[in-house]
């Protein structure tokens, strides 16, 4: 990933080593596909073997019944992209807990895979879906140290995930401004930085 080396935004305060449950969040300038404006999802971190992370505010064009066979449902359900690694596979978070065997708790009350087959009869039985599951296609993945990397480089900001529901029901860039909003006053300049940096 690429970053302006004098980039004024950057806060320069140093960054953390994530964790499970944390929020990657892009500082504004950073413009490389899915990761532009974006909040990810921590989801597995190791010092050893990497990070995976799903980018949680990135929609495209895909409905759940268009990827997966059998599910009845008339409503449309959205699928995001999760991050440009392995494109081809679905993931998915919610919070339907210990009724999906499996399922792997990330923060209180959010939870990620577990038996797909449950969660479609779920879908199909009529159980909530807004505000309680969102699909992914691809994950972010970064190798040992490469995360670590761009973390040195301020490319991005490690935040938490101060409301569940705000995973699930926030999108684009409503879901980047309320958790750069929640990093405190000193990130509020880049909630005033244009997306077009050509602009400013």
């Amino acid at each position: 990933m690429e970053f302006l080396p004098d980039d004024i935004l950057s806060m320069r305060i140093p960054q953390p080593d994530p964790v499970s449950g944390n929020l990657l969040i892009a500082e504004p300038l950073v413009d490389e596909g899915c990761f532009q404006r974006s909040t990810v999802l921590i989801i597995d971190h190791d010092s050893e073997s990497g990070t995976m992370g799903l980018v949680t505010n990135r929609m495209c064009n895909l409905k759940l019944a268009d990827i997966v066979n059998g599910i009845t449902v008339k409503e449309e359900i959205p699928v995001y992209v999760g991050g440009p690694v392995h494109t081809e596979r679905l993931y998915y978070i919610h919070r339907y807990g210990e009724l999906i065997p499996n399922a792997a708790e990330v923060v209180p009350g959010l939870w990620v895979g577990g038996d797909f087959a449950h969660i479609c009869q779920l879908i199909n039985e009529g159980a909530t879906i807004e505000g309680r599951v969102r699909f992914f296609v691809g994950y972010s993945g970064w190798e040992k140290g490469q995360l670590r990397g761009e973390l040195d480089r301020f490319g991005w900001a490690v935040g938490t995930v101060d409301n569940v529901e705000d995973i699930f029901t926030l999108k684009e860039n409503e879901a980047w401004r309320r958790a750069v909003g929640s990093l405190g006053p000193r990130y509020r300049v880049w909630l005033n930085f244009p997306t077009d940096a050509q602009m400013n």
